[in-house]
């Protein structure tokens, strides 16, 4: 969206968001199964993952940070570009302390309650406070402070239209809390609809952080994993290891030769220009350079002899999806990779160009999925 427009866009939700707002009380149960009494409007909150800016974007997108007093992890651990324009659109952000650092065990609850917060927003199980802790729950919650937990990671199939809806409750934006579920209802059922129908579902592994990590660790049970069954195929580490994540063997992946390959990218266009190995997409990353990125991880002997390498069903697809309310962008890739006839109406970065245009107030820079070609290298 052009600066002008986008700052006239910006003016006319702050002029509707100045409007006062009701004071009361709601009443919601979160993802953990908790019923919470939250006292609104909500004036001081903490969330544990910056990552959640952009959902706060979504639903306020005049003022997402105007409420958020702390926060475990910055923005820019995983989207250094997003914050440099939410720093740009909203400098007030670069002053929200963090009260830890990129795990449960870094958080200090002394800093929480030092911030006074009426609420803070956290995961059921990523990287922040956890569903389990009762001992923080029960700190907090003596301090004053009521906690709500969301999901995008554990199981994002069925927790983020939740989440979102909770969300939007708790800080008065039903609307468009509404509008997004809507739409990405919309998109879900048109996959679900297709793909009742299919006769065949393909192999699919599904690698975390290739060239990150040692070969191959692969998506099962929560996370990204169940979108392979949604979409239509036949996850192959589920059968072998259950869980959210597991380990596997070059051999394995070999002797199973599954007929797609999907790596979930967490590389960067630094990384990438540096000529580094993680498969890099995201801002600053062209459809070349993402293509090339993919192709010269794949080049490894073990990758190479693959089918779907070979065939050309061999794709990356941006890693931060795997927590995300955006999360519907991954699921039309994987169909389109999966069952490529049956959708091939779907055009995932068209969708996610849309939703930038439609409920963010920042500018979507990169590429989010890749594809290569036998022979591009």
């Amino acid at each position: 969206m052009p600066h002008v427009i986008r700052a006239l866009f910006l003016t006319g939700l702050a002029l509707m968001a100045s409007l006062p707002v009701r004071a009361g009380t709601i009443e919601i149960t979160d993802l953990a199964g908790r019923q919470v009494r939250i006292e609104t409007p909500v004036e001081r909150l903490v969330i544990s993952e910056g990552r959640y800016i952009p959902l706060l974007a979504m639903l306020r997108p005049y003022d997402p940070v105007g409420s958020l007093v702390g926060m475990m992890t910055p923005l820019g651990w995983t989207q250094p570009d997003l914050e440099q324009q939410l720093f740009a659109s909203f400098p007030e952000a670069k002053n929200i302390p963090l009260f830890g650092g990129r795990s449960e065990d870094s958080v200090s609850v002394e800093k929480i309650i030092d911030l006074a917060p009426q609420l803070a927003i956290f995961g059921l199980n990523d990287h922040g406070p956890g569903a389990k802790n009762a001992e923080m729950i029960d700190q907090l919650t003596a301090a004053g402070t009521q906690i709500i937990f969301i999901d995008f990671r554990a199981d994002p199939l069925n927790n983020t239209l939740p989440s979102i809806e909770i969300l939007g409750r708790v800080l008065g934006a039903e609307d468009r809390a509404g509008d997004y579920i809507a739409f990405y209802q919309s998109r879900l059922e048109t996959i679900r609809q297709r793909v009742a129908d299919v006769d065949v579902r393909p192999t699919v592994f599904l690698q975390a952080h290739p060239g990150r990590f040692e070969c191959c660790w692969g998506m099962a049970e929560g996370m990204l994993g169940p979108f392979v069954d949604e979409a239509g195929g036949l996850n192959i580490a589920d059968a072998v290891a259950p869980g959210p994540t597991a380990q596997h063997t070059a051999e394995f992946l070999l002797t199973e030769n599954p007929d797609v390959w999907i790596g979930t990218a967490s590389g960067t266009a630094k990384e990438y220009r540096d000529g580094a190995l993680p498969v890099a997409l995201g801002a600053g990353m062209t459809a070349e350079m993402a293509a090339d990125s993919l192709a010269r991880y794949l080049a490894a002997p073990e990758f190479a002899a693959l089918d779907a390498v070979r065939s050309d069903r061999a794709h990356s697809i941006w890693h931060n999806f795997y927590n995300s309310p955006f999360n519907i962008v991954a699921l039309e890739a994987f169909a389109t990779w999966i069952h490529p006839d049956l959708f091939a109406d779907l055009h995932p970065e068209k969708t996610m160009q849309y939703i930038y245009d439609t409920w963010l107030p920042f500018d979507l820079h990169g590429v989010h999925s890749a594809t290569v070609h036998h022979g591009a290298r």
